[in-house]
């Protein structure tokens, strides 16, 4: 009983932050139609800004934590507009120039700060004994503002002016230009909204996980298998991607530890052979 607990809830809390990750991922892709393969770098920098912030500047936690988000939410769309947009419609020089950006963020960051792992202070302390099992409260509340987030973007995109334009231009970024959408005015909201949830996906996890500039890879595989396997573009299959990968990694995890980081790139090549479209996408050329 214990065992299926942990499993049950230990997949629901990596999952959640798998999915911030992932529908960042998607999001770009959807309305930019790019492969942002910089994306994990963004988790593992958000985290490091938060780190520096609170560790060597001393500050607050609740407020280095919001100087990541905004941080990313600002350098993102910079990366936009100086890197991605001017070769927008050639998209293995985006594909990449995001790589190159990666690798240079990352040794940055090892530059900065080591390559020893590092170790967020929690956002909340304590923890509670559920269904026999220990959980720290940091790994609830974190997965609650995941799942919040996801909720509120969902309503943003279903319910908004603003998220019906991200879907049309995701759907057809000629026509939406045709009937007054605002295209790069959303694509910048876009990648604002990408980098923010990638930092807070890299803060909850560098909080319980710990984080190392070489950290930025696992979650652009992630990202990656998730987006395949749910569907390049779809929001919701991404979602329920992240979920299928969450929980296929901690019931791996749970009989074989070692081979817990093989779980995403098996799914990836499996989909990719089977159903390259993902459960939810479109046809790939």
């Amino acid at each position: 009983m214990s065992t299926l607990a942990e499993i049950l809830i230990s997949g629901f809390l990596i999952s959640s932050l798998y999915a911030l990750v992932a529908v960042g991922f998607t999001m770009i892709f959807g309305v930019a139609g790019v492969m942002n393969l910089a994306h994990g770098a963004f988790v593992m920098v958000g985290a490091y800004i938060a780190i520096w912030a609170a560790t060597m500047m001393g500050w607050n936690i609740y407020l280095a934590f919001s100087l990541a988000i905004i941080g990313m939410a600002l350098f993102a769309p910079l990366v936009y507009r100086l890197l991605v947009r001017p070769i927008s419609k050639r998209p293995v020089i985006v594909f990449l120039i995001t790589l190159l950006l990666a690798v240079l963020l990352e040794q940055t960051m090892a530059l900065l700060f080591s390559t020893t792992p590092r170790i967020l202070p929690r956002l909340v302390t304590g923890d509670i004994y559920l269904l026999g099992i220990n959980i720290s409260y940091n790994r609830i509340v974190a997965s609650l503002i995941a799942v919040g987030i996801i909720g509120l973007l969902w309503f943003t995109v279903q319910r908004t002016k603003t998220g019906q334009a991200i879907l049309a231009l995701s759907m057809n970024r000629k026509g939406a230009a045709l009937v007054g959408i605002r295209a790069e005015r959303i694509t910048l909201l876009v990648w604002a909204i990408s980098g923010a949830l990638a930092a807070v996906a890299g803060l909850f996890s560098a909080s319980f996980l710990g984080i190392s500039p070489l950290g930025d890879r696992l979650p652009l595989v992630i990202a990656f298998s998730a987006v395949v396997l749910g569907g390049l573009g779809s929001i919701p299959g991404s979602l329920w991607a992240a979920f299928i990968i969450g929980y296929a990694e901690t019931i791996t995890a749970q009989f074989f530890p070692e081979a817990r980081g093989l779980v995403s790139l098996f799914i990836l090549i499996v989909i990719l052979t089977i159903r390259p479209q993902g459960l939810l996408g479109r046809e790939i050329a």
